[in-house]
């Protein structure tokens, strides 16, 4: 009996007390969109954003405001109005031409608080001011700032020059705009071949308040170099004769596409935090070095129908990663773990515990995950069906949480 107690008071205590939420976030080039072909790109893009499943979605090469209703309409929204998209604003610097950046967001999870655009000499870099929808976002409001940016293209001292001077308009800014401690996400195709770079370095270590990181720390010569094979994201194609010349050939052989970040997101103590192991180069499997990205031999995590649709859709892969909050989110959505998780055999268990999805939320549950009270991930079960038994016979006895790719979590006690 006072082991059952003890076991209720520190069920009590962690119902209480696990307070943390992730958000994903995505990059990606779409390259002239919608223009470039094949035709009705924006449903490639929607199986893919459908495997991705990004709260923050940042593109480049949007063309108009017709290419943003489709992302918007068809690629995010087909089945359920959950995202909107940042005010669509054409490029107001220099000679940048018909591409442009925008952010999509899902409002359950964020509000959008501000945008601005940093004017440099060839094309704008776009920042949008995010606010978490968290219990606290009244008391205690977490703001991220979002940029997104796409530099000057091609090797050369020009081209690096022009490069420099947008990274300098960019923490020129943020030095004038900015509070230090901010929290800040910089995405986008920075068209860098390597660290080196004067650009890169003025995002790094230049005069700015608020220095960039790469959350993966990957840093070196990229440019045709099979040591980075795992983050190249340009080209996915050999060669573009099949897309009527759009883009770049040439196979993956360059790191142009990052996600940036300021360095408290790199502290997991911070009220946001970028989650360390979740940064991808997606659908790159590590192999592809040199090749068309749906090679049959570029075999891996990433399907081979995953990498089929990287490939039609643009000549670069997109960047993902996932950031954590230290507050749950609100969850406007009636998507509460009661009403999509189910424990029918209760939350004490020995050998293995019965979990029961609502068919409501069937198609959205892609995996199921179990935490310890340290926040470490220790389990991970895709979802078959809406009744799943995960065996937890290896699991140490104690209090566990179980979370879905959703957000939604239970509590259970493994008693042996």
């Amino acid at each position: 009996m006072r082991s059952l107690i003890y076991v209720g008071l520190m069920l009590f205590y962690v119902l209480s007390s696990w307070s943390q939420s992730t958000a994903k976030v995505m990059f990606y080039n779409l390259l002239e969109f919608p223009e470039a072909p094949p035709n009705n790109r924006e449903l490639i893009l929607k199986d893919i954003i459908d495997e991705v499943e990004p709260d923050v979605f940042m593109v480049a090469e949007l063309q108009d405001q017709v290419g943003a209703d489709l992302i918007l309409n068809q690629s995010l929204n087909d089945t359920q109005n959950t995202y909107a998209a940042a005010p669509f604003v054409f490029n107001t610097s220099g000679n940048g031409g018909t591409i442009n950046q925008l952010l999509f967001f899902n409002t359950e999870k964020f509000s959008l608080e501000l945008t601005d655009v940093i004017q440099t000499s060839l094309r704008d870099i776009n920042r949008y001011q995010l606010k978490a929808l968290t219990t606290q976002s009244q008391t205690n409001p977490i703001t991220i700032e979002f940029f997104v940016a796409h530099f000057k293209a091609s090797q050369g001292d020009f081209n690096e020059q022009i490069r420099f001077d947008m990274a300098l308009d960019f923490t020129n800014y943020i030095n004038t705009n900015l509070s230090s401690d901010a929290n800040v996400v910089f995405a986008g195709d920075f068209n860098f071949y390597n660290a080196n770079e004067s650009g890169l370095q003025q995002l790094f270590i230049g005069n700015t308040s608020i220095p960039m990181n790469d959350p993966i720390n990957q840093l070196g010569d990229w440019h045709i170099n099979s040591t980075f094979s795992n983050v190249h994201t340009q080209s996915t194609r050999e060669s573009n004769n099949s897309f009527n010349d759009f883009g770049a050939g040439g196979g993956l052989d360059d790191r142009f596409d990052f996600i940036f970040v300021s360095g408290n997101l790199l502290d997991d103590t911070h009220e946001v935090h970028y989650v360390n192991g979740s940064y991808q180069a997606y659908g790159n499997n590590g192999n592809c070095f040199n090749e068309d990205i749906s090679d049959t031999s570029c075999v891996g995590d990433f399907s081979q129908n995953i990498r089929n649709l990287l490939w039609n859709m643009s000549d670069h892969l997109p960047v993902v990663m996932d950031i954590e909050f230290n507050q749950n989110f609100l969850n406007t959505r009636d998507f509460s773990g009661s009403n999509v998780l189910k424990l029918p055999q209760g939350n004490i268990v020995n050998k293995s515990l019965l979990v029961e999805i609502s068919p409501l939320y069937l198609s959205e549950i892609k995996q199921l995950y179990i935490y310890n009270t340290f926040g470490q991930q220790i389990k991970t079960t895709d979802v078959l069906n809406s009744t799943m038994r995960i065996s937890v016979e290896n699991l140490s006895n104690g209090i566990y949480i179980l979370t879905t790719n959703r957000g939604n979590a239970l509590k259970f006690v493994v008693s042996h």
